[in-house]
C-alpha cells in the first residue's frame, strides 16, 4: 500500500513537472515578452510604472527560466547543479537574485500607483523617470548583497542541491518568510488600500462640465481607474496565492526536521513541498501579462495595436519583397 502510494505521488510529480510546469512556463514567457515589448514602446518609455514593470518583465523571464529549465530537464538528464557545490550555490544564488528583484518591483510598482494618485506634491515627486531609474539600479545592487545570505546555506550533498540541515535550514526558512511573505505582502495591501483611497478621493473631486473636455478627461479617469484596481486587486491575490503556501510549508519543516518519519510520511512531505515551493510559486513569474490583458480594456487595446504592426510586418513585407523581385 505505501509502495504504491509512493509511486503513484512519483508519477503525478513527473507529469505535473513534464506537462503542466512546461505548459505554463511557454505561457509565461509569450507573456513577459509582449510585457517588454508594450511597456518599452515610446508612449510608455518615459513612464515610471511601466519602467518597473519592464524591470520586472525581465527578472520575471529570468528568474523563470533558470530555475524551471534544470527541473525540467532533471527528468531525463542528470542535473549539473547537484555534482558542484559552486555550481549549486551560483544558480541558487542567480534565482534569489532575480526571482526577489522581481518580486520587489511589483511592490514597487504598487508605491508608484498609489504616488501618482496621491494630492500631495512630496509623494507624487515619488513617481518620476529619474527616480525610477535610481531605484531600478538600487534594487539589483541590494539583493547582488543580500542573495547571498541563503545562498551559503545550500550544499550538494548526496549529490542533491539543496538547504543544509539544522541552523541553515532555520536561517533560509526565517529568510524566506520575511523575503518572501511578510515584507512583500503587506507592503503590497498597505500600497493598495492608500492607492485605492486616493482614487476615490480624486474622484470625487472630478466633476464633469458641460464643455466636452472635462467631461471625457472624467470618462477616461474613470476607465484607468476601474483597470488599475481591478488589476492590481488580483496582482495581490496572486502573491497571496503563490506565496503564502510556501512560507507555511517550510515554517512546518523546520519545525518538523528532526521528528523520526515513516518512508510515506516524507514523500508526502516532499510532494507537498514541490507543489508549494515549485509549481505554485512561479506561477507568480508567468501571470502579470495574461492578468493584465483580461482585466485592462486599455492594455486590450494597445496588446491588438501590436499584434496588428506585428502581423503587418510578417504579411505584407515578404509580399513587397516578392513584387520587388
Amino acid at each position: 500500500m505505501n509502495i504504491s502510494s509512493i509511486s503513484q505521488l512519483d508519477r503525478i510529480q513527473q507529469y505535473l513537472t513534464r506537462y503542466g510546469m512546461t505548459s505554463y512556463m511557454t505561457l509565461g514567457n509569450l507573456g513577459l515578452i509582449f510585457n517588454f515589448i508594450l511597456f518599452s514602446q515610446r508612449t510608455h518609455r518615459r513612464n515610471p510604472c511601466s519602467l518597473y514593470i519592464l524591470a520586472m518583465s525581465f527578472c520575471g523571464i529570468i528568474g523563470l527560466n533558470i530555475s524551471l529549465i534544470p527541473i525540467i530537464l532533471k527528468l531525463d538528464h542528470q542535473n549539473p547543479f547537484d555534482q558542484s557545490i559552486f555550481l549549486c550555490r551560483f544558480h541558487n544564488y542567480l534565482i534569489q537574485i532575480f526571482n526577489q528583484s522581481m518580486r520587489t518591483f511589483i511592490v514597487i510598482a504598487c508605491a508608484d500607483r498609489y504616488a501618482i494618485c496621491s494630492r500631495q506634491a512630496t509623494i507624487r515627486s515619488f513617481s518620476q523617470y529619474k527616480v525610477a531609474i535610481r531605484v531600478i539600479v538600487f534594487v539589483f545592487i541590494f539583493w547582488l548583497f543580500l542573495a547571498l545570505l541563503p545562498t551559503m546555506q545550500y550544499s550538494n550533498e548526496n549529490n542533491i542541491c539543496e538547504v543544509m540541515r539544522g541552523v541553515p535550514n532555520l536561517i533560509d526558512s526565517i529568510y524566506t518568510l520575511v523575503c518572501f511573505g511578510v515584507v512583500p505582502l503587506f507592503s503590497m495591501m498597505i500600497f493598495g488600500m492608500l492607492m485605492m483611497i486616493n482614487l476615490a478621493q480624486m474622484r470625487s473631486h472630478i466633476q464633469p462640465v458641460i464643455d466636452g473636455t472635462v467631461l471625457i478627461n472624467h470618462r477616461i479617469f474613470r476607465r484607468r481607474d476601474r483597470d488599475m484596481i481591478r488589476m492590481l486587486s488580483i496582482e495581490l491575490l496572486l502573491y497571496i496565492f503563490t506565496t503564502v503556501p510556501v512560507t507555511v510549508i517550510l515554517i512546518y519543516k523546520t519545525v518538523a526536521e528532526n521528528k523520526v518519519k515513516n518512508e510515506l510520511r516524507i514523500q508526502i512531505e516532499s510532494f507537498l513541498f514541490y507543489i508549494m515551493g515549485y509549481f505554485i510559486l512561479y506561477l507568480n513569474n508567468c501571470l502579470s501579462f495574461w492578468i493584465y490583458i483580461f482585466t485592462s480594456r486599455t492594455f486590450r487595446l494597445e496588446f491588438q495595436q501590436l499584434f496588428r504592426k506585428i502581423m503587418g510586418f510578417m504579411v505584407f513585407k515578404p509580399r513587397r519583397l516578392t513584387e520587388t523581385g
